[in-house]
């Protein structure tokens, strides 16, 4: 009995937000809107280690904005928004000069994208694009290069907003 009572409250537990780790540097990337795990007054905020510290992927890649092949580093995007506890796949993704893009994640989930913070393994600056970048598998996948997926591939970002 003391068993399925210690197995029903760890379950409850597990169902109730949790606390995310605090960053320690600055953050680069804020997740806000319908989540359930935080660190940050009700978003969460993740700095270039945290990001770094997940398991990573690495997407070879050309696309229309680099004349060569390109091996792009960073954690899956399902992985953040799972990490986040996010409750919807409706995302709106801001870019540091506050451009938008808004999409269904489900449309994208498919390609596996990642956010991309090292490119041909340097870590991105604004000025690379970076610090973070919504890499596709274009290679592999020759239909991402027709829109909407192109707007998808936002560069720059500092935030994505789950609705």
């Amino acid at each position: 009995m003391k068993i399925l009572i210690a197995l029903s409250l760890l379950l409850c537990t597990s169902l109730v937000a949790a606390e995310l780790p605090k960053p320690t540097d600055e953050p680069i990337l804020t997740i806000a809107g319908l989540i359930q795990n935080s660190n940050s007054e009700g978003a969460a905020d993740f700095d270039l280690k945290m990001l770094q510290a997940m398991p990573q992927h690495t997407i070879v890649t050309r696309h229309p904005w680099v004349e060569s092949r390109h091996h792009y580093k960073g954690p899956k995007v399902s992985d953040l928004l799972e990490m986040a506890g996010a409750r919807s796949t409706k995302l709106t993704l801001v870019a540091l000069n506050n451009y938008e893009v808004e999409i269904e994640f489900d449309d994208i989930a498919e390609f596996e994208p990642i956010l991309a913070w090292s490119d041909n393994d340097r870590v991105m600056r604004v000025r690379d694009k970076g610090p973070l970048w919504l890499m596709l598998p274009i290679d592999k996948h020759p239909e991402l290069l027709q829109m909407p997926y192109n707007d998808f591939m936002i560069w720059q970002l500092r935030s994505i907003i789950v609705k």
